[in-house]
């Protein structure tokens, strides 16, 4: 459950820039005014993220992409742009993750062999493997839909429709979202592959012939 609430204060400190910005430039119809406002917030979460010790640099990657898109915004005097870094990360990511499913390389795999320290030892237990590929297939296809909707509405400089659909939809899906594939994980993964070479189940598996040669 730690794994859940890191996601959900992820999503939490993501949308407050948004928010900022968005509730600002509904108000006020002004650039100015909102980008300082979505930067005040991007800077109470890295300040925040700093006081409770957490990694400096996901702090300052943070922020870099709130001032990277007030910099854009001000460079083409369009609201749309304030959502253009974060939708080309997005966009990109949507490409690339078609194609580390296919070399057997689930990013949702890559993340855990991160945090865990483990690299990609899990790629050996073919029951984790198959879970991060299909619950990472069934993330893709959500998020490639909701970047989808997210491109039309920047192509129609649609500025407060892409705040909005930000905070009162993708939020609250990405939460959904992250509870629904998490259990789907645990269930994908209950069961042991008991194969030899896998890192995670071997000793499960040698487990019974130890107990039977005593």
């Amino acid at each position: 459950m730690d794994l859940l609430r890191r996601v959900g204060v992820h999503v939490v400190e993501t949308a407050l820039p948004v928010i900022g910005f968005t509730v600002a430039y509904a108000m006020t119809r002004q650039i100015a005014p909102s980008l300082v406002t979505a930067l005040a917030a991007a800077a109470a979460v890295a300040l925040l993220r700093v006081r409770q010790a957490r990694k400096p640099w996901a702090a300052l990657a943070g922020f870099g992409v709130s001032a990277g898109a007030a910099a854009l915004v001000t460079a083409s005097g369009n609201a749309a742009d304030f959502f253009l870094p974060l939708l080309v990360m997005r966009g990109a990511l949507a490409v690339a993750t078609p194609v580390l499913l296919l070399l057997r390389l689930p990013p949702f795999g890559l993340a855990y062999g991160v945090l865990t320290r483990r690299g990609t030892a899990w790629r050996r237990c073919p029951v984790q493997l198959r879970a991060f590929t299909i619950v990472n297939l069934i993330w893709f296809l959500v998020e490639a839909a909701l970047t989808a909707n997210q491109i039309r509405l920047y192509l129609d400089d649609q500025a407060l429709a892409m705040g909005a659909v930000k905070v009162l939809i993708e939020a609250p899906a990405s939460l959904l979202s992250a509870v629904v594939l998490w259990r789907l994980y645990r269930r994908l993964t209950a069961r042991s592959c008991r194969g030899p070479a896998c890192p995670v189940h071997a000793h499960s598996a040698a487990s019974p012939a130890n107990r039977t040669s005593t």
